[in-house]
């Protein structure tokens, strides 16, 4: 075993947030608890060790980060804000410089090939409408075989998520629903803590 549930959750509580976050991105820390947990369900389903695997908008690295600890034999950190990419790469390198690709990007642009696994807590897109889908096909377009992903869950997303996933010839997977918890960020949060609900998705390729 490369690393424990309990020890993986606590690396990961350190990671850095956001240095200057951007409404228009959807920026927000992603809870340890909540990334420790689908990273790990990947690993015991065999989609982490071993694997190439890439992180659509990776942010700070919380979830390429722990891939790397639990065995990825390759993670390529993809953002379209450069400066958290910068964050994500000197924060990983204290952990790891093998194995370890960035790349500052649109994430809908990028063309890739040999990716065995995608992760990513997408935005949700509260802001941008529909962004969260746009990440979920171009995840479900670059993966061989599965792609671990965080949505707002309620029945009509489900509905959305479930007919892109199956138009892409992927089974889905409700790993489990959640509470994330957002702090107070942006201008319009008029709440210390927003907490929502969300789901863990696992989406496999069909052979």
């Amino acid at each position: 075993m490369v690393i424990d549930k309990k020890e993986l959750e606590l690396i990961l509580s350190r990671v850095p947030r956001f240095p200057m976050p951007r409404k228009d991105l959807e920026q927000y820390p992603t809870s340890s608890r909540i990334a420790s947990y689908m990273l790990w369900i990947a690993y015991l389903k065999g989609d982490i060790e071993g694997c190439i695997v890439a992180d659509l908008g990776c942010g700070t690295g919380i979830l390429s980060l722990g891939a790397l600890l639990l065995g990825a034999s390759g993670v390529l950190c993809i953002d379209i804000d450069c400066s958290a990419l910068t964050v994500a790469k000197h924060w990983i390198e204290n952990y790891s410089t093998i194995g370890i690709e960035a790349l500052c990007c649109d994430v809908t642009c990028i063309s890739l090939r040999e990716i065995d696994t995608v992760v990513m807590n997408p935005p949700f897109g509260v802001y941008r409408r529909g962004a969260d889908i746009l990440f979920l096909r171009k995840a479900l377009e670059i993966a061989k075989r599965s792609v671990y992903s965080i949505h707002k869950f309620n029945p009509h997303s489900h509905k959305l998520i479930t007919e892109v996933a199956k138009g892409a010839d992927f089974d889905v997977e409700i790993l489990s629903v959640d509470r994330m918890e957002i702090p107070q960020l942006y201008e319009e949060h008029v709440k210390r803590v927003h907490r929502f609900k969300v789901a863990l998705y696992r989406f496999r390729k069909r052979w």
